[in-house]
């Protein structure tokens, strides 16, 4: 069977998990988040599992190793199996990695508005407007997150119900032909 990798991009709270998953139990895929890469380095450097220690941490290794340094990392686990979604893809040098270790890589962009996406916060997560949307500007800034978005081969509006976005979800899974 030929290797599939859905990768999975989107400004932080915007669906990108929930998506994830839901093709994962539907389509017996294996999820990879790029953020468990950032979790064992914040571990190691002592850190809080914050989602500004995260994003820190990441500007950190992608300026020491470059761009695609955590992209390297998640696909080496990723590869292993017929069919997996990568989460969290923010640079295009990590497209780029995905793409050559996997031809057929197919990236799908998840969109909300700012204010759903405040508001499905967590406790990892600044509890000030200026604190949360600072990392939006740190990821278009330092890693080009806005081209990875506008690179994606799809994008699915999640600005709706929860059974709306899985509507929208299944015709991105029939549309490329699983």
């Amino acid at each position: 069977m030929p290797k599939t990798i859905i990768g999975i991009t989107g400004l932080a709270r915007s669906g990108k998990d929930t998506v994830a998953d839901y093709i994962a139990e539907k389509h017996s895929f294996k999820v990879f988040t790029m953020s468990d890469t950032l979790k064992s380095e914040c571990m190691k450097r002592n850190l809080d599992i914050t989602k500004d220690n995260l994003s820190l941490v990441g500007d950190a290794m992608r300026k020491e190793f470059g761009n695609d340094i955590v992209a390297v990392k998640t696909i080496e686990k990723a590869g292993h199996f017929p069919r997996s979604i990568i989460t969290g893809v923010r640079s295009p040098e990590e497209i780029d990695i995905f793409k050559e270790h996997c031809p057929g890589f197919i990236l799908l962009a998840v969109e909300a508005p700012d204010s759903s996406r405040f508001g499905r916060r967590t406790e990892k997560d600044p509890d000030t407007e200026s604190g949360f949307f600072s990392r939006d500007e740190r990821d278009m800034k330092n890693k080009g997150m806005g081209d990875v978005i506008e690179m994606a081969d799809q994008a699915i509006k999640n600005d709706s119900t929860l059974d709306e976005l899985y509507i929208k979800v299944d015709r991105f899974i029939d549309s490329i032909n699983l």
